[in-house]
């Protein structure tokens, strides 16, 4: 499940890939080529479920006049308080997008069985993956994470590194940055970290936050992050303020035994977040047929450049 797909609609199938008559909206229609395929949809005969998945989604700063509470029946949310954030009518539940990680696809065994012709992936103790663009260092949150990376990398001397780094990541003092990497090296570099870095606020579905529990590496996360933070515990890492308190919370992270992998596979993956998900949808129509659980895939229909979703 690819969260960067670029658009705003998943369908919601059973275990083996057959389409359910459901669709999950997880950002805004923006495009005429959306609403169009929007209104396909629901000529099909589909019934519609929100998802939190980009940004503060659907909630207000978006230049969209739909009304999402009326369209969606349901939502699958991230947020600690969600009457804050989501329409007042439906059933909820706390499932995000980055809970249908796979830990059996995403496995540091699996990581570094690697072609021995590659060059070497930069190596770190602390990972922060940000971006360049705009949007993405505003899900990041990039001006804090610069100052709490450069105190990381003058107070500890752990070797910090920036994946994807924004520009003039390099001019800070102590701190490495690479570009974009793909999947497989980014996993790879992950897997290899004592910890990832997360200071972002905006961010619903961090999947690359996920990711890391399956690789075993623990986390710190900004207390107030969106979505995620359901994440953090003592088996999986710590949160953390700012600036201030950045230091203790990862060194406390790093010397920690902790298990995320382990937890993470007792908690969430496709299967545990499917079934909750079809609960959900079961409670709306009984019709559905007897289930396990449900997948989510991007909708195969055409679709334009939407707001991505973030890793």
């Amino acid at each position: 499940m690819d969260l960067a797909a670029g658009a705003p609609f998943l369908r919601v199938t059973g275990p083996g890939g057959e389409e359910l008559p459901w669709v999950v909206v997880r950002a805004p229609v923006v495009t005429r080529a959306q609403h169009v395929r929007l209104n396909r949809l629901a000529d099909e005969g589909c019934r519609f479920v929100g998802a939190t998945s980009y940004l503060g989604f659907p909630g207000a700063g978006f230049r969209d006049e739909r009304d999402y509470g009326l369209l969606c029946e349901a939502w699958l949310h991230c947020f600690r308080a969600p009457d804050r954030f989501l329409p007042p009518n439906g059933p909820r539940v706390l499932v995000s997008e980055s809970d249908f990680t796979d830990p059996l696809r995403v496995d540091a065994r699996l990581v570094h069985r690697r072609p021995v012709t590659r060059a070497p992936e930069p190596v770190a103790d602390v990972v922060h993956v940000s971006g360049a663009e705009p949007w993405r260092q505003q899900a990041k949150n990039w001006p804090l994470a610069a100052r709490c990376l450069h105190r990381l990398a003058a107070e500890t001397g752990l070797r910090v590194l920036v994946v994807d780094a924004p520009p003039g990541a390099e001019s800070l003092p102590g701190v490495r940055s690479s570009g974009p990497l793909e999947w497989p090296e980014l996993l790879a570099v992950i897997a290899a970290a004592r910890c990832l870095f997360v200071p972002a606020v905006l961010d619903a579905s961090p999947r690359v936050l996920a990711e890391a529990l399956c690789l075993d590496v623990p986390v710190v996360v900004n207390r107030q992050i969106l979505g995620g933070w359901q994440y953090v515990n003592a088996f999986t890492g710590t949160f953390f303020d700012g600036v201030d308190d950045v230091v203790p919370a990862v060194l406390e992270t790093i010397g920690a035994a902790g298990g995320p992998r382990s937890w993470f596979m007792a908690h969430h993956g496709p299967a545990r977040a499917g079934a909750r998900v079809l609960r959900l949808l079961r409670s709306l129509d009984p019709s559905l047929p007897a289930l396990s659980h449900v997948l989510l895939a991007p909708d195969r229909g055409p679709r334009e450049h939407a707001p991505p979703g973030t890793r």
